[in-house]
């Protein structure tokens, strides 16, 4: 659909919705088919990750690696509660990662528990790594969340659901049109909440893009969505 006339409209079915819940769009089937029929249609970005296009977010590092550990797996029938499991599981022995990022133009060298790119703000449907983003102002948003000890990696998941302050001290927030992303060993991905490979070590670099004004979707006419650069009509 990126790059057509044609608007993507959301009858809500997936395990946490996000997309739904960052524009408005009612979680029951009624209320979304209302949006259907008398929505708007707005112009927004996409995100681009090594050529493939995403809608929300990509992640690098843990819930990355999480993702890929539940599609394997029999927790993935326990929707968001497998995941949190699996969460729990293995972040208590998951490895902080060296990153070199490239961020217009700029190299930004340091120890990473994981990596946000978001074309939009909400992260499974509670969290606001990328708190900052709009879907529609031609850039993508990078939250790397530093390394942690064992207390940080409580503290950090905590401080990002009640939307703290704090956040601010554990992360470097950045902004850019186009990412390059090397790691010293492969780093599991997780795009729009779907495992999508490894970061390739050292060389060639894993590469995102913005894809501005590229996909027309249908959101409800009174939402007050902060996703949006621009008010909503």
């Amino acid at each position: 659909m990126a790059g057509s006339e044609t608007a993507l409209g959301v009858l809500p079915s997936g395990t946490v919705n996000v997309w739904a819940r960052e524009v408005g769009i009612p979680l029951d089937n009624a209320g979304a088919r209302e949006v259907l029929l008398h929505g708007q249609i707005r112009k927004i970005d996409l995100g681009q990750i090594n050529g493939r296009y995403f809608l929300l977010m990509v992640s690098i590092g843990i819930d990355g690696e999480v993702t890929h550990t539940v599609e394997r797996k029999p927790l993935k029938r326990l929707g968001v509660i497998g995941y949190l499991i699996a969460a729990a599981w293995m972040g208590i022995g998951y490895h902080n990662f060296r990153v070199w990022l490239e961020i217009n133009k700029r190299i930004i060298k340091m120890n990473a528990l994981q990596i946000i790119v978001g074309n939009t703000q909400l992260y499974g449907g509670a969290f606001k790594y990328t708190w900052r983003a709009k879907c529609d102002d031609g850039l993508l948003d990078i939250c790397v969340v530093r390394k942690q000890n064992f207390f940080g990696r409580i503290g950090v998941p905590l401080d990002f659901f009640l939307r703290r302050k704090n956040r601010h001290h554990w992360v470097r927030y950045e902004t850019g049109e186009i990412i390059k992303i090397r790691t010293r060993q492969p780093i599991a991905i997780q795009l729009d909440g779907e495992p999508f490979g490894h970061t390739a070590r050292g060389n060639p670099p894993t590469i995102l893009r913005v894809a501005a004004n590229t996909l027309k979707v249908l959101v409800p006419y009174n939402t007050t969505a902060s996703v949006f650069s621009q008010p909503l009509s």
